[in-house]
């Protein structure tokens, strides 16, 4: 394969391809499910949003590419605090084991420090996701005192899950 793997900003461009990988990223995952799955956007909509989020130093989203096709994401969105980002991230399985979540968490916690408003980068973790686990632990997240709680997962099941926080040092 002569391509590489580009981490990378969409662009409104990008809209209609992320939608798709939206949609194959939830099939292919349990833990992993769009917020308006019974209400989905244009691409016009997605391209109006991904727009709007290139403009906040709150929000974060980026993509994985490989050559034209969109393979993973990564986003920041605040949290109620305001002070706090919560990471989103999923790559396809095909593309599991390759470093790209690494790469996409790495330049996410990049922009967060040097280029956000944000204090911290936290997340909730289901603890099945051994894999996901050690990323973040392996890239400084720190699982919080908070007890972990059951959730419910795409297909009816209880599992539990864990909040993890990365304490942000501006520089």
């Amino acid at each position: 394969m002569s391509e590489e793997v580009r981490i990378r900003l969409p662009g409104a461009a990008d809209a209609k391809k992320l939608l798709a990988l939206l949609a194959r990223l939830q099939q292919e995952s349990d833990t992993f499910s769009l917020v308006d799955a019974d209400d989905p956007i244009s691409a016009a909509q997605e391209a109006d949003q991904l727009n709007q989020i290139r403009q906040s130093p709150r929000h974060l989203l980026l993509v994985a590419s490989l050559d034209r096709q969109l393979l993973g994401v990564c986003s920041i969105s605040p949290t109620p605090q305001g002070n706090v980002g919560e990471l989103g991230i999923a790559v396809e399985k095909k593309y599991w084991r390759m470093g790209i979540g690494t790469a996409l968490v790495d330049e996410a916690l990049y922009w967060a420090e040097t280029a956000s408003t944000l204090e911290a980068v936290g997340l909730i973790v289901q603890t099945r996701n051994v894999a996901a686990m050690k990323l973040y632990q392996k890239m400084g997240f720190e699982r919080t005192a908070t007890p972990p709680e059951i959730v419910t997962d795409d297909d009816g099941e209880q599992v539990t899950a864990v909040e993890m926080v990365y304490s942000l040092e501006k520089k």
